[in-house]
């Protein structure tokens, strides 16, 4: 092999370890990155650009913050690293070997870790401990309370038209018949304004005719529908909006709940967002149903709360 010939080989071979070199640093970086990335992206305000019907930027700016930071970091220790990880490696290997605990072990647990990471729910404080009255408080309420038998019978109805075939606990009829009428009333309901300057609350046997108005007219709507087949709901006023909750209930009723709408009643909708939740003073959790999302807990309009109606 003459000078020439063995030179080629030596740039080939010193490029094959520096690609080799830079795929590995790019995998621990990710393998390290996308937990953080999981925890932190919901917590960053949204970036749209205004291109067609708008395009979020934050999401992909934040994931690659995140992969520049841990890149620096595993080149910056790269030995510690590297070293780490063939010691990971030949442990994996040898309790594979034995039996005890697989690369396919591995792969389980990593992406049950980053699942687990996904499935969050988040309360939101109250906005503040002295809401003052309810406007209108005993108007709002006998329009639930006072309903027509076309509302029961539509809830009734709702409530069997989707989840019929998931196997819950008898205790959780209720729940999920709940989320079925949120979700035939949300696919259908169409957003229209009151006259300009004056308030007007729909019965709700008008807007289950109509299945449009303004929000309180939904919140009205979804609250006696709600109702009607036995679960417990209340009405949140903010500052320029109402919008209803329904009870879940303790911690362990509200991981439940968070984990049917996530893996069985709304996969798609719900993607990897947290569900958003309130926390009255009996530690008892109420989840948000206002239209403005199609899945329950969705993020809340961030405006201060005024004033809570149970009914």
């Amino acid at each position: 092999m003459n000078l020439l010939e063995q030179r080629k080989q030596e740039h080939l071979s010193e490029a094959g370890r520096s690609l080799a070199h830079v795929v590995i640093t790019y995998m621990v970086a990710l393998l390290l990155g996308l937990p953080l990335f999981i925890i932190v992206h919901p917590f960053v305000p949204e970036l749209i650009l205004p291109i067609g019907e708008g395009v979020r930027v934050d999401h992909i700016l934040i994931f690659l913050l995140v992969m520049i930071a841990f890149i620096v970091l595993v080149k910056r220790f790269q030995l510690l690293v590297y070293g780490t990880l063939i010691i990971a490696m030949m442990a994996l290997t040898v309790t594979t070997l034995i039996g005890t605990y697989s690369f396919g072990d591995l792969y389980s647990g990593y992406a049950g870790f980053l699942r687990s990471l996904r499935e969050t729910t988040e309360q939101v404080p109250l906005a503040s401990n002295r809401l003052r009255p309810f406007h209108d408080a005993e108007k709002l309420r006998a329009l639930v309370v006072d309903q027509d038998s076309d509302v029961r019978k539509a809830a009734v109805r709702m409530a069997t038209m989707n989840f019929t075939d998931v196997a819950v606990g008898q205790n959780e009829f209720t729940l999920v018949q709940s989320f079925s009428i949120f979700k035939e009333i949300n696919t259908r309901w169409r957003y229209v304004s009151d006259v300009k300057g004056g308030e007007y609350f729909a019965p709700p046997a008008e807007s289950l005719e109509l299945m449009a108005g303004d929000c309180d007219d939904h919140a009205l709507l979804m609250a006696a529908c709600i109702k009607a087949v036995g679960g417990q709901v209340r009405l949140v006023r903010t500052e320029g909006h109402v919008y209803p909750e329904m009870r879940i209930g303790d911690d362990a009723q509200l991981e439940r709940a968070a984990h049917l709408i996530r893996k069985v009643l709304f996969v798609r909708e719900t993607g990897d967002a947290p569900l958003y939740h309130h926390t009255d003073a009996n530690g008892v959790h109420w989840i948000n149903l206002d239209y403005t999302r199609n899945y329950p807990g969705g993020e809340l309009m961030n405006e201060r709360i005024v004033g809570i109606l149970e009914i």
